[in-house]
């Protein structure tokens, strides 16, 4: 079985900007008590630690305690649908630091929801990599100084354009880990909180299998020492076996596998398999569990029935599980068990559902991208791929269903107008360039390239009637 070559979905933007522009692609739902649990934590470990220790003062304290008491509530899932809840915490940051505020929270916050996309990327690196060593000198909670080095890690991977294997490890990566071990070993820390720092944290990590493991062996003790019963704790133990499965096979053809792969894959997947399984049974409505079994089953060779079944059981949970439905399309490759038809076909599936919703629609662009990314035509051929009967139709469909579903979600114009660019429908792009709002040149390769697209698709327009 042939496993495509990595591929950079950065310089799309699809990923980042979706997981930016909502809460979660495939959000775990969690019941009333468990949100309120953690709005209090967030609270405390927000507000009351800025409170305490922050660097306050009576010229914003106003502001910056209304932006960490909504970013509380979005981090417990607490924000209503239609609630612009990335504005509200931007713009009162942005009041905070404009009264002279410097608390490395507050920046933090700025820099997350506010800051100009029209900066580089290595201003945001500046900006994040300040912060997060301003974070580490202060008071606030190890969860808190997790996430800061979290995110300057990831922006230096994004403005250096690191691919998955190339990512390097150093102090921000000791202090992910320390920092990361911490918050695991505090009780008090909500189980739902400590799956997502788990979770991204690994994930940040996983280019260095050395470095995913020694993060995962610090983890694992105090994770099953004060959570052994929580399906959390299965959870991360099997996110974190799979993860381990694929890097023991490594990214190449079946075919350049070493026996020692295949043995550590096979192995890893059994472990993955069994834990999830086991929080499954703790916990059958988290949507997480299945979207994850469905990457064992492509590992495991399973059937496409077994597969099915743990996708419903991931759309069931949770209607917006983008990554359910992007782990299906991976078992839809033409290099695992599908074909293009089967790809395209499950696609235009996820625009026509009146059940799914967030995120899902774009599944038809991913099975156009995916399958053009992962053939073996030449760079001239795939550049033409996009302007190929029928293609742009699936594209057009595809986003006027998000846009219909996620009027708010503004960030997304730039994709749209960059398929519409690539397929030579001008006068699409000549509509939705104009809607890209914050506008990221960088996404288009600066300035000067998105100026010249501008300039380009105005001139092979067709002329209005009014003109002719």
């Amino acid at each position: 079985m042939k496993l495509p070559k990595q591929v950079n979905f950065i310089r799309l933007g699809l990923f980042i900007t979706a997981c930016l522009a909502l809460t979660s692609c495939g959000e775990r739902i969690s019941p009333p008590e468990t949100k309120q649990s953690q709005l209090d934590w967030n609270l405390k470990t927000l507000v009351n630690a800025y409170q305490d220790s922050g660097n306050t003062d009576t010229k914003w304290d106003e502001a910056a305690t209304r932006a960490l008491t909504e970013f509380a509530r979005s981090r417990a899932h607490l924000v209503d649908a239609n609630e612009n809840w990335v504005e509200i915490i931007g713009t009162n940051c942005a009041a905070a630091i404009e009264a002279g505020c410097d608390d490395p929270m507050i920046r933090y916050l700025y820099i997350r929801n506010y800051m100009s996309q029209t900066n580089s990327p290595d201003a945001f690196v500046d900006a994040f990599c300040k912060m997060a060593e301003e974070m580490q000198q202060s008071s606030y909670p190890s969860v808190r100084k997790f996430y800061a080095s979290l995110r300057a890690l990831e922006q230096v991977y994004y403005a250096n354009r690191l691919d998955h294997q190339q990512r390097p490890t150093g102090q921000w990566a000791e202090n992910i880990v320390e920092d990361l071990t911490k918050v695991v070993a505090d009780k008090n820390t909500p189980p739902q909180e400590v799956y997502e720092a788990c979770s991204q944290g690994l994930h940040q990590l996983s280019g260095s299998k050395d470095g995913y493991l020694y993060c995962y062996n610090q983890i694992e003790q105090p994770l099953f020492a004060n959570w052994p019963k929580e399906s959390v704790s299965w959870l991360v133990k099997g996110e974190a076996h799979l993860q381990m499965a694929w890097q023991a096979r490594g990214g190449g053809y079946a075919d350049n596998v070493t026996s020692e792969g295949w043995k550590l894959f096979r192995e890893h997947l059994t472990t993955a398999e069994s834990s999830l399984k086991k929080a499954w049974q703790l916990n059958p409505t988290d949507g997480q569990i299945p979207t994850l079994m469905i990457r064992v089953d492509e590992g495991q060779q399973k059937s496409r029935e077994d597969m099915e079944l743990w996708f419903t059981r991931a759309m069931l949970a949770n209607p917006d599980n983008y990554d359910a439905c992007k782990n299906k399309l991976h078992y839809l490759y033409p290099q695992w068990y599908g074909s293009r038809d089967e790809m395209i076909a499950f696609g235009k599936e996820c625009v026509a559902s009146n059940n799914w919703r967030g995120f899902v629609p774009l599944i038809l662009v991913d099975a156009h991208t995916d399958y053009n990314t992962f053939s073996q035509a030449s760079d001239e051929e795939k550049q033409a791929y996009w302007k190929q009967p029928g293609v742009w139709p699936d594209i057009k469909a595809a986003y006027d269903r998000f846009f219909e579903l996620n009027p708010s979600s503004t960030g997304i114009f730039k994709n749209y107008a960059w398929y519409a660019y690539h397929a030579e429908q001008w006068d699409a792009f000549n509509q939705l360039a104009p809607k890209v709002r914050p506008m990221d040149y960088n996404f288009f390769g600066g300035k000067d390239e998105f100026d010249k697209m501008v300039r380009l698709a105005k001139e092979r327009a067709k002329p209005s009637a009014a003109s002719q």
